[in-house]
């Protein structure tokens, strides 16, 4: 998303200021942690992870006490992501190619689209880039506390169980940001970490999205994700065309 400037990053939803933000937490999370007096970045900090990080590995839904929407890939679709390394460690990755669909995919990144059930009133859309290493998650969602999301995620970023607030370093098709952000756990897969960065509004993001895009973060002077994206286009459409759908 190059162009997109710390201005674009700042943390308040769109249509909120920070006050009445304030306690909302984005899908996927649910209210519970610990607030810090000077961190709440828009009522995220005080925010858990609200699905069991141990529920069997089926993807079968959140925990007690909250509903994050549409999980963006099916659980074998995770399951993938995590044992990647170490499956080509282990074994020959041309073969792995050949004999597993998913993991081609993975390494060519392919992108995954889901939306809220129709009587859910935040009518979530998210798009996801899927790779090897990880990926990209972009979510954007209305009611009381909606908001827009971009988030990056993968097995070298710590997994935590609430959300909270660091430094870090962002890299968009060659342009260097050092921004505030959210460190939390992919909503749907607990063993996985995510930085997270706050949108102003759907069409700031919408008007962004590249063809294609390089990207990487680093978090406490070591990098904890990079990769890159293609087809945004296709994205883009998708998610427009997601967003008009809503009812009014």
């Amino acid at each position: 998303m190059h162009g997109l400037l710390f201005s674009v990053f700042a943390f308040a939803f769109h249509g909120t200021d920070s006050a009445s933000a304030e306690g909302a937490c984005p899908p996927g999370f649910i209210p519970g942690g610990t607030m810090v007096p000077g961190q709440e970045n828009a009522g995220w900090t005080g925010c858990l992870h609200a699905y069991d990080a141990d529920d069997g590995g089926d993807g079968a839904g959140p925990s007690v006490g909250g509903d994050s929407g549409p999980p963006p890939f099916n659980a074998a679709e995770f399951r993938a992501l995590l044992d990647w390394e170490k499956q080509v460690a282990q074994e020959n990755e041309e073969r792995l190619l050949k004999n597993n669909p998913v993991l081609r995919e993975l390494k060519q990144g392919v992108w995954k689209f889901s939306h809220s059930q129709p009587k859910d009133p935040r009518q979530i859309c998210t798009a996801s880039f899927l790779k090897s290493n990880g990926g990209v998650l972009i979510m954007d969602w209305v009611g009381e506390a909606r908001g827009t999301l971009l988030a990056y995620f993968g097995g070298a970023i710590p997994p935590i169980t609430d959300i909270r607030t660091e430094t870090v370093s962002l890299t968009q098709s060659g342009e260097i940001q050092r921004v505030r952000a959210s460190h939390a756990s992919l909503p749907w897969s607990a063993k996985i970490g995510m930085i997270i960065f706050a949108v102003p509004s759907t069409q700031a993001l919408l008007g962004s999205i590249e063809e294609n895009q390089d990207y990487s973060v680093e978090m406490g002077g070591q990098e904890v994700i990079h990769g890159k994206w293609h087809s945004g286009s296709t994205a883009r459409k998708w998610l427009s065309n997601c967003v008009s759908k809503r009812s009014k």
